[in-house]
Parts: C-alpha cells; sequence; structure tokens
C-alpha cells in the first residue's frame, strides 16, 4: 500500500491525530472546564454536580476547594482529594477553610475562646468538686484542645475529675470530631457546623449540598442542651423522669419525657437565637471562666426597652412601629409584641428579685443524682476516642420538677438548681 518508510511515518500520524481529536472530544464533553465568578478554575466541579442551597457558599462563586481544600486543577481522582478535609468547619483546620480573609477570619479566634470550645467552666468545677485544685494551678486556662494535646501528661492521666470529664461530659464541645463518636452522638460536635450545618436524607435524593445557615434552628441547640439545668426542654415542655420511669415522649438516647407547661416564650414561637447574641454563642474574643460571665441577655433589654444587652451591645432585631415595639424572629421573621411588665414588678417590694424568680414555673431538682466509679471495668473516652481503665455510671435515686429554688446572687433573688 505504501511505497516506503516514510509514507508509512506519515500515515500513523495522520491516524494519531485522528484518534487523539476523538479522544479530546470525548473528554471534552464528559468533563466541563469549570470557573468561578473570580475567574479560577475549579474542576472539582466538572464531577461534583450537586445543588448549594445558599446563596453565600455557591458553587459558582467558592467551588468546593476553598472549603474543603484539596487540589482543584486536575482531574485525577487521587491527586485531586490529596489533602482534602471532609469537614471544613472542624477548628483543627478551620484556618484554613472558614477563617480564610475572604469568609470569616474574625470569627475563628473567637469562637476557640468561646466556652462551648473551651469547656472551661464545666472542667473548672468538676476539678473543684474533685479537689483537685492543683491542676488548675499547674494549668490555669486547662480547655479541651489541651486535653487533646496532653493525652501523655501523667498530670492528666491520673487525675480522676479529668477522666470523669472526658467519659462523661466530653461528648458537648465544638472540638468533637464530628462522626467519630458512638450511636447517637455521631452528630455532635465538628466546630463551625456543629451549629451551622443542617444534613437531611431528602438532601441526598434530590442531589442537594448540606445546608449551611447562619439562622441555626432549636433542634441543633438542645443536641446538646439538655443535661445539667435541662433548659433545652423545660423551655420545650418537657421534664425527664428518673431512669426507669415513664413518660410520652422518648429522647434520642432513651431517656422518658413527661410533657409539662412549656416556656411561655416558646409557646409564642420564639428559638434560642432569637434572644440569645451572636457574642453570647460565638464568643467575643475574651477568655471566660463560666456561663455567668459569658450570658449577657437580659429580660430588661426587651421588657423595660432597654434595648441594650448588660454589656452594652444594642439588640439588633428590635422593631420599633407606629403599634409598638417588636422583637423579629430571626428564622421566623415573625414581629412579637413587647410587653412592659405591671408596676408591681418594678416596686420597692420586688426591686431585688429577678424575673425569673416569680416567672419560672418549673426548675428540675437533681437532689437523687448520683456517681459510680468502679476502676476494675472500662469506659470509652470521648476525648482520646479509645477504651481506657474505669467506668463511671450515673444513677439516680429521685428527680423531681417543682417551683424553683431560690437564692442570693450578687444582692439579687435568683433561680438555682440544687444538685
Amino acid at each position: 500500500m505504501f511505497k516506503n518508510k516514510k509514507s508509512w511515518i506519515v500515515f500513523l500520524i495522520f491516524l494519531l491525530g485522528i484518534i487523539l481529536i476523538f479522544s479530546f472530544q470525548s473528554f471534552f464533553k464528559s468533563y466541563e472546564v469549570v470557573l468561578l465568578t473570580s475567574g479560577k478554575v475549579e474542576l472539582c466541579l466538572s464531577c461534583h454536580k450537586e445543588v448549594v442551597q445558599e446563596k453565600a457558599h455557591a458553587r459558582e462563586v467558592v467551588g468546593c476547594s476553598y472549603c474543603h481544600l484539596g487540589n482543584p486543577l486536575t482531574l485525577d481522582l487521587k491527586k485531586a482529594h490529596q489533602g482534602m478535609v471532609k469537614n471544613p468547619g472542624d477548628l483543627r483546620v478551620v484556618e484554613k477553610t472558614c477563617g480564610q480573609a475572604n469568609c470569616h477570619p474574625s470569627d475563628v479566634s473567637k469562637v476557640k475562646k468561646s466556652l462551648m470550645a473551651t469547656n472551661y467552666g464545666i472542667i473548672r468545677r468538676i476539678l473543684k468538686v474533685f479537689s483537685e485544685e492543683e491542676l488548675l494551678k499547674a494549668y490555669p486556662n486547662l480547655t479541651v484542645e489541651k486535653l487533646y494535646q496532653l493525652e501523655k501528661d501523667s498530670k492528666i492521666r491520673n487525675s480522676l475529675a479529668l477522666d470523669y470529664y472526658r467519659k462523661l461530659c466530653g461528648t458537648c464541645h465544638l472540638f468533637v470530631e464530628k462522626g467519630k463518636l458512638p450511636s447517637f452522638l455521631k452528630e455532635r460536635g465538628g466546630g463551625c457546623n456543629s451549629c451551622h450545618f443542617i444534613k437531611k436524607e431528602e438532601f441526598k435524593e434530590k442531589k442537594l449540598h448540606p445546608l449551611l445557615t447562619k439562622e441555626v434552628p432549636l433542634e441543633k441547640c438542645v443536641e446538646c442542651h439538655n443535661r445539667s439545668g435541662r433548659i433545652g426542654f423545660t423551655y420545650q415542655g418537657f421534664y425527664e423522669n428518673e431512669q426507669g420511669g415513664i413518660g410520652e415522649v422518648m429522647w434520642k438516647d432513651g431517656r422518658l419525657l413527661s410533657k409539662i407547661s412549656p416556656d411561655i416564650h416558646f409557646q409564642k414561637g420564639l428559638v434560642c437565637i432569637d434572644c440569645h447574641t451572636r457574642e453570647e454563642v460565638m464568643g467575643d474574643g475574651n477568655f471566660y471562666k463560666n456561663i455567668g460571665e459569658v450570658l449577657e441577655i437580659t429580660c430588661e433589654a426587651c421588657h423595660l426597652y432597654k434595648l441594650v444587652t448588660s454589656k452594652g451591645r444594642k439588640l439588633k432585631n428590635i422593631k420599633i412601629t407606629e403599634k409598638g415595639m417588636f422583637l423579629e424572629g430571626k428564622i421566623s421573621k415573625k414581629l412579637h409584641f413587647i410587653k412592659k411588665p405591671t408596676s408591681y414588678c418594678q416596686d420597692r417590694f420586688h426591686k431585688r428579685l429577678s424575673c425569673s424568680a416569680c416567672h419560672a414555673h418549673f426548675v428540675p431538682q437533681c437532689y437523687g443524682c448520683h456517681i459510680r466509679y468502679d476502676p476494675r471495668e472500662t469506659h470509652f473516652d470521648k476525648i482520646w476516642l479509645k477504651e481506657t481503665k474505669g467506668l463511671w455510671e450515673e444513677h439516680e435515686s429521685y428527680r423531681r420538677i417543682d417551683q424553683p429554688v431560690l437564692g442570693i446572687m450578687q444582692n439579687k433573688v435568683v433561680v438555682i438548681t440544687p444538685g
């Protein structure tokens, strides 16, 4: 067919060219070269077709790699996923993800100092109860983050108080790695995504990316705020019975809840973030010892029309109309009329009374709560993620919900929760 070697070479080059053309056509039909609105190439989106549900994190704006890292300039699966993080909100990597210069850089250091991240108030209280205050002198600002780092420290390892904390209390803080804890605890933690990440089965079916929202629903708060004073339960109108008791509702961990009258704010449709401020929850950059130092919202801020918190911060969701003063729901956008208290609340006889001293109907009384420790058995450590010697068990002889017990704090009559 061909008279010489040169003709063969020309034919082969031509054939190779045809093959390459068809290969490239097939390649570009399969993969789309995507440019973000910033002009950057984001090849991750050639494969990942999930629809992002909120505008701020839209596919065409941030793509995948801004949050999940990895290599957006290759279509090789292994190379593209190298260095990728599944949860960008994890506080171990958050400076590289959520904390980037164009995202939320000012929030990262504040969140890491927040009580929800440090758990310092709980750790400090347990050390005091166990009479291990020497550890507070050795580590004056002992936080959850430091517990992760100090696993080999003999003082930390030999502390019964910290062993108790890690096994029974160490599931509700922002440093928990989402998905690492067993059973219903898998959804706890995750740094920023502890609160701002909403995942539903229907999203997967509809090929929707999990929702990232600043409108944090009440259910997210109650995921953790359902122990100690049980505020997440009583606010909604639930009372936790004694272990082995009866109840109309079963919580996800098996606890039985009876129905009681919910808080008036819940009845009116208010959720946690409608009253509690960004600084209270996410931190304001200061290191606090306990929740009393953090809380700044007061009843008076709304009902006496002060419109500022105890730290002087202006309430941003107050609306003044010709019909009066209203609080706007941050999720529902509903306007809630703010009633002024009666003259009795402000007379000289009630001057020392906090609002809750009269208006809190129910407070759980934990007189019958006790703890057992068995050094022969093992228990799963929620911080170091392994079984270690020493089993802690909570048990109750009784618990009651009754009219609040009152006490004096800073010359004010307040509600206290015994136990």
